[in-house]
């Protein structure tokens, strides 16, 4: 019987993964991946729904990232439909994926990730208790960031989380002068913090760079929806593939995708594995998100922002390959995306009433992308003539991210012996490879209960020699 070792599930990840790591016949690891071990059923069970009612069942896939899902999901009706929203309606809508972006990018940044590099080895607890301890005002200020965020939501999308407003042919409300002074206000303020959040997070970047100076930086494709003169867009573009030297590889709409993307499923893990048709399933991986977004886009849509973004390239180079830079990249969305929220609420046709076109439901086939916290985000519906859903397809940033964080796994404890991989030293080392990518298990699981990680160490013959969580 092999031996079993039970240590505290490690906490600050949305949803319930597990580490496997595999030995070779000398005891050494010679592979590792990073396992989502719950049944994602969402795309079955969206079968024989209405489609219209897919914005709504979608957003329930993630308490992180619901607006995502409720606008990726409605743009991709509107696709089926064949209808044009009218400004005030893409005006909001975008406000209102920019503060989900904000409020996302605020808790991933100081409460999940943060606490590995932010509250030092002294700190009391590596959580966000030891975050409040060690700083109380850059806890205040997290909080702050996010607030701000989730009222805008609220205020937006008509609840704070799991939004309703938007809908096929645009928004069911709009927002009034009272409303929008209040919004802009919240944005205003949020400024400042937003980049000392890029400062502090820049500097954390550089410290993590000499800790740990060569992991991480292993070249891959990376992938984002640019709109057309490369100014970061999270609501809208053409989907492009950078190559690992910086060369554009790929570019197609989102209604392409499937020429160009294809998914496989594996053995240990619920989560799919997409990769670049043109290199098959063994090269064709890539990379999504925050890293991808900053190294491709040439401008950010706003003065601070786009001095951030020069930094980063003036500093790093482009394209930079390493996955810890993500948090900073992260901070620099913040800014930008707060940016342009000011930039929308200064726009008197954010007050007009025209915010949705009428809809003749039916069927076809309905594709639309977006940008969403963690990455590109692909809703694919085909319906019957009266609008019953017959297929549906998601592909989720954290699965599209899916051999990055096996690589960043692997690269952590390779050629270790089973001592050394379990190690503190080598799973905190994990962990930070793992919470660099922001992965978001219920994008591509379901669980309800406690959402632990835990990490197998597997031999040659399949045989579990360790085993370190919870059940």
């Amino acid at each position: 019987m092999s031996e079993v070792v039970r240590l505290p599930a490690l906490k600050r990840i949305e949803g319930h993964g597990r580490i496997s790591l595999f030995m070779d016949d000398g005891g050494r690891i010679a592979d590792a991946h990073f396992d989502v071990t719950e049944f994602r059923g969402f795309e079955r069970f969206l079968e024989g729904r209405m489609v219209w009612e897919m914005p709504l069942m979608t957003s329930r896939i993630c308490g992180v990232c619901p607006v995502s899902h409720h606008l990726g999901a409605v743009k991709a009706v509107d696709a089926m439909f064949g209808v044009k929203v009218p400004r005030a309606g893409r005006l909001l809508r975008e406000l209102l994926h920019l503060a989900g972006i904000a409020q996302d990018h605020a808790l991933h940044f100081f409460f999940l990730a943060g606490p590995d590099f932010l509250t030092g080895d002294g700190a009391g607890s590596r959580d966000i208790l030891g975050l409040v301890a060690g700083n109380p005002k850059m806890a205040t200020d997290a909080i702050a960031l996010r607030k701000a965020g989730q009222r805008i939501v609220q205020i937006v999308g008509g609840r704070a989380s799991h939004p309703v407003a938007a809908i096929p042919g645009g928004m069911s409300k709009g927002v009034d002068q009272a409303e929008r002074i209040e919004m802009l206000g919240l944005a205003r303020a949020a400024l400042p913090t937003a980049m000392e959040a890029a400062t502090t997070a820049r500097d954390a970047v550089r410290r993590l760079h000499e800790t740990h100076e060569s992991y991480g930086f292993a070249p891959m494709p990376m992938m984002a929806q640019m709109s057309d003169d490369r100014t970061f867009n999270v609501y809208d573009g053409t989907i492009e593939v950078m190559g690992e030297d910086g060369a554009l590889m790929e570019r197609f709409d989102a209604t392409e995708y499937m020429d160009h993307i294809q998914e496989r499923t594996l053995a240990n893990s619920y989560a799919k594995a997409p990769y670049l048709t043109s290199r098959g399933p063994e090269t064709g991986s890539y990379r999504v998100g925050p890293l991808a977004r900053i190294n491709m886009s040439d401008f950010m849509g706003g003065p601070r922002a786009d001095g951030l973004l020069d930094e980063f390239h003036r500093d790093f180079g482009r394209p930079f390959h390493g996955i810890l830079a993500y948090h900073w990249a992260r901070m620099i969305e913040l800014v930008a995306s707060i940016e342009r929220m000011v930039a929308i609420l200064e726009d008197d046709e954010i007050l007009s009433d025209v915010t949705r076109v009428k809809v003749e439901r039916g069927g076809g086939v309905g594709i639309a992308a977006i940008e969403a916290p963690r990455g590109t985000l692909i809703h694919h519906y085909e319906a019957d003539d009266v609008g019953r859903v017959t297929k549906a397809n998601l592909i989720v940033a954290t699965t599209n991210n899916t051999a990055s964080l096996n690589a960043s796994v692997l690269e952590a404890v390779t050629g270790m012996d089973r001592e050394e991989a379990t190690s503190e030293a080598a799973i905190r080392k994990m962990e930070l490879g793992i919470r660099a990518h922001d992965p978001c298990l219920s994008c591509a699981t379901h669980d309800i209960g406690k959402m632990p990680l835990t990490v197998e160490i597997v031999a040659s013959d399949g045989t579990i020699l360790d085993s370190r969580g919870v059940e």
